[in-house]
């Protein structure tokens, strides 16, 4: 209905006389480049007089080319023109993984990581925590822009729920944080009542380089704030919000929707989608080292000076930080470092004129290694995959040797509610289907059938958040403990399982079998209560219920889960009923 009613007003506007050449128009660039600029101005008459006047102006002799025809009409200007901008959002999309792996880090690691590339500082200067201890704030940016106060501008912009604000507050969410560029760090932005919806979509936080008022109602509210301070005061009367979704300067940084907004208790990072995986990787690997050199210095006291910090140029060979490296498997020559331009970090504004600069070239190419040899995860990744585990109780566990089938038949099992996955290397296309279901949100997979440290390797290379073994294969344990790597190692025996557990692996793999079943489970799980049993083989859909209440921490299904003549029939939807059926008997206990 309103495509057709403004497809009228186009038609009268621009004098066309059938609706067939008015929806041409409203097809064409110029109204696509109108929506991409924000306020497409659908439903008011100047709107649809600019496009029709831009689309048909060379016919009747206008000035006006379609295009600023288009952003007069995004602006809602008709006759008087508009300029080009470039795009407020960068065309990389940050994704739902790669923000929680940002968010597993420290602001301060994130600024070392921008340090690192030669870009200028991410920290939006000033806004601190409202209230101590808040929780960590991790989102994609949702940008709001606030302009002086004048009377014209209080009358030109858009009234109740088409405000700027309103807008941005309808596009937050559990993974968005709006940010607002405020025109004085003491003027107001909002209150009880309009952060009200911000809680009630669950905003993963908001930011700003202003004020904030109501400050034990904003507290309630649950979400974390971050501000330069609290006020009484009103903001209508000094500034009014303005434009969402643009570029903006928060706390003298540039922030663009989409960009990954990072705060915890020392401030707030803006990481530039454009470069969130380079980020992440260079920080990620300096929290390897320091976490390793804390680690050292923790057992064995002494002057920070001997490893840390690592300021200029790459690790030195046969230095004290090297060896250090070195004696937990890590190629020191790999690590990133802070050959950073001058005044990078002091914000300055250090971005290389030129990947020749000293240094630059260093960090850009150094990434590959890192992404290749670093596998270290944090401690948030290693406890998120054993709190899924916890949680969800149940893994599918595919193997089968029919070509092709390994994506779509874990995908019928996720479809009939398993939440954790497990791909084996003896099947056909394991790590492509592990790749495709690692950027997936609603499924933790993980990859078995790994017999040695390379397989580990290929598997995390995949996108693996968690390790299989059919046996206990101490060197691959003790690898994926170091790496802060969940291992699953397969055990026999009660003085396997325990020696697993004193190896580094947190779950225990039951497998395959053993004779008493739930009974068995029982009495190890009673003598040796630190263990997670994780029965995989012998478990049925009416043993299931019984392995759990005997303590089995989580249980893994092979055969029950899936029917292998209905993996070569492709009859993905009795998969996915077999997989309702598990789960219905895991959560009967």
């Amino acid at each position: 209905t309103a495509r057709d009613d403004f497809a009228a007003r186009v038609r009268r506007d621009a004098h066309v006389r059938d609706s067939s050449s008015a929806h041409e128009i409203m097809s064409s660039g110029a109204l696509r480049q109108a929506a991409r600029r924000g306020r497409a101005a659908m439903t008011t008459r100047h709107g649809a007089a600019a496009i029709a006047q831009g689309v048909f102006g060379a016919a009747s002799g206008a000035p006006w080319s379609s295009a600023s025809a288009a952003a007069r009409a995004a602006r809602g200007e008709g006759g008087r023109r508009s300029y080009a901008t470039g795009p407020a959002r960068h065309d990389k999309v940050i994704s739902d993984d790669l923000l929680a792996k940002l968010g597993g880090l420290s602001t301060q690691a994130l600024i070392d990581g921008l340090w690192v590339m030669g870009w200028p500082t991410s920290h939006i200067m000033g806004a601190r925590p409202l209230t101590e201890g808040q929780k960590k704030c991790v989102g994609r940016a949702v940008t709001l822009r606030f302009v002086p106060q004048r009377p014209d501008i209080a009358a030109s912009k858009p009234p109740g729920m088409e405000s700027p604000e309103y807008e941005a507050f309808e596009q937050c969410g559990p993974k968005e944080v709006v940010v607002m560029e405020s025109v004085g760090p003491w003027e107001s932005v909002g209150g009880d009542i309009k952060f009200l919806r911000l809680a009630q979509k669950q905003c993963a936080g908001l930011v700003t380089d202003g004020s904030v008022r109501d400050t034990a109602v904003l507290r309630e509210y649950g979400f974390p704030v971050f501000s330069i301070s609290t006020t009484p005061r009103q903001g209508p009367h000094v500034h009014q919000p303005w434009e969402c979704n643009g570029v903006i300067t928060c706390g003298g940084i540039v922030v663009r929707p989409g960009d990954a907004i990072i705060g915890d208790q020392d401030g707030v990072v803006v990481v530039p989608a454009s470069h969130a995986q380079e980020v992440y990787d260079i920080a990620h690997s300096r929290e390897i080292v320091e976490d390793i050199v804390k680690t050292e210095l923790s057992a064995n006291p002494g002057p920070p000076g001997r490893y840390y910090p690592f300021v200029s140029g790459k690790i030195k060979k046969d230095s004290p930080l090297c060896k250090l490296l070195a004696s937990k498997g890590y190629d020191s020559s790999k690590f990133a470092h802070t050959a950073a331009n001058p005044g990078a970090r002091a914000g300055l504004g250090g971005i290389s004129k030129s990947r020749n600069t000293p240094g630059a070239r260093r960090a850009f190419g150094s990434l590959g290694g890192v992404r290749n040899k670093s596998y270290m995860r944090t401690d948030a990744e290693f406890n998120q995959v054993l709190e899924q585990f916890a949680k969800h109780k149940a893994c599918a566990v595919l193997r089968t040797g029919v070509e092709g089938a390994a994506y779509n038949a874990m995908d019928a099992a996720v479809q009939g509610g398993f939440r954790l996955a497990e791909f084996t290397l003896t099947t056909p296309g394991c790590l492509d289907a592990v790749s495709r279901f690692a950027s997936r949100t609603d499924v933790l997979t993980g990859c078995g059938t790994i017999l040695n440290i390379d397989d580990a390797k290929a598997a995390m290379d995949a996108g693996s958040k968690f390790i299989v073994s059919p046996i206990l294969i101490p060197e691959v344990v003790t690898w994926c403990a170091e790496n802060k790597i969940v291992c699953i190692p397969g055990c026999t025996t009660p003085s396997e399982l325990y020696k697993a557990y004193t190896l580094g692996a947190p779950v225990q793999k039951l497998f395959p079998g053993v004779a008493g079943g739930p009974n068995w489970v029982r009495a190890v799980a009673a003598a040796l209560p630190m263990l997670r049993i994780n029965p995989t083989s012998g478990v049925e859909i009416d043993t299931a219920a019984d392995f759990l209440r005997a303590g089995a921490n989580s249980l893994g299904f092979v055969a029950p889960a899936f029917d292998q003549n209905a993996i070569k029939a492709g009859d993905w939807d009795a998969i996915s009923k077999r997989a309702t059926e598990i789960m219905a008997a895991v959560k009967a206990a």
